[in-house]
């Protein structure tokens, strides 16, 4: 049931790229799609959050985060997880195709590798890992490179999407080190959610992007809000109840299945290319990630060795 689950959460995320170009087809700006996105994902997890606390018994329920120090992280992770990166996909989804998006985006893993070995003690590169990250970021070269030319269009899309599979990255690293357990995780989500839209929804208001929203096609409304409640609310869920059970080499799948739905997706219902270069670009950025999760399944076999002087 576990690798149907995957299977299902990859399906999901995929077409969350294809329900963003929809939304900005129709006339929707990037900042209004991604605070929409926000906003519908964060009350779909607020009212599970809620239905939970009213029906499960106590030894079920986790608290919620309700101290200012845990929402001053949840402040910098709402930036860093939501409000940049969903942002910036969307920007540059109004440049790139849809597919071509999801692959610059399956780069997290690489990025979170680089900042984890800079920002942490206990995860430092390997030359296993190094070796993936090289061969990752010669994946993006070959990606990339039909957009060299087109310094203002193109290639500042697939920039922007870079840029934001590196937010991930730091986000990742980030909830590692400084956010434990100890809260409900659903409500952690949902309230990381909420910061990411009070980052986003007054940059929103003051470029004037609900502006044109009477305008706007009902088909793309409609997908940018299936992206909120499904792409983020249940994609989260789905996401949650599988890392309770599924194993950690399971739920690197859905890095690699994730870019391929989303270029199935786009190829399908839109008609989007898919050149040779983003199938071999995804093939060496997919053969670092394997390199560096067998790397990390290494060393969690390795035992820590006690270094005392009592």
């Amino acid at each position: 049931m576990d690798i149907v689950g995957i299977i299902i959460l990859a399906l999901i995320w995929g077409a969350s790229f294809l329900f963003i170009k929809i939304g900005l087809n129709g006339g929707m700006s990037p900042l209004l799609v991604a605070s929409m996105r926000l906003a519908l994902g964060a009350t779909l997890l607020w009212g599970v959050v809620l239905i939970r606390r009213i029906v499960a018994p106590a030894s079920f329920k986790k608290p919620i985060p309700h101290d200012r120090a845990t929402w001053g992280k949840l402040l910098f992770i709402g930036l860093v997880n939501s409000a940049i990166p969903f942002a910036l996909i969307a920007w540059g989804e109004q440049r790139i195709s849809s597919g071509l998006a999801s692959i610059f985006n399956s780069t997290m893993p690489l990025f979170t590798v680089i900042f984890a070995h800079f920002l942490t003690h206990d995860d430092r590169l390997t030359v296993l890992k190094a070796l993936g990250v090289g061969i990752g970021f010669i994946g993006v070269g070959v990606t990339i490179a039909p957009s060299a030319g087109d310094l203002t269009g193109e290639l500042l899309g697939c920039l922007a999407v870079i840029v934001a599979s590196s937010s991930y990255a730091i986000a990742t690293v980030y909830i590692k080190k400084n956010l434990t357990g100890a809260t409900d995780p659903i409500a952690t989500g949902a309230s990381q959610l909420i910061m990411g839209f009070i980052w986003l929804a007054p940059f929103a208001l003051i470029t004037g992007a609900t502006a044109n929203l009477s305008t706007v096609p009902a088909e793309s409304i409609q997908a940018v809000t299936v992206l909120g409640i499904l792409g983020t609310g249940i994609a989260y869920l789905i996401y949650y109840l599988l890392i309770q059970h599924a194993k950690a080499s399971q739920m690197s799948l859905v890095t690699y299945l994730l870019p391929i739905t989303a270029l199935v997706y786009g190829a399908w219902l839109l008609s989007e290319p898919v050149t040779v270069y983003a199938l071999v670009g995804f093939g060496l950025i997919v053969a670092g990630i394997v390199l560096v999760n067998r790397a990390n399944q290494r060393r969690s076999k390795v035992l820590p060795i006690k270094t005392t002087s009592d």
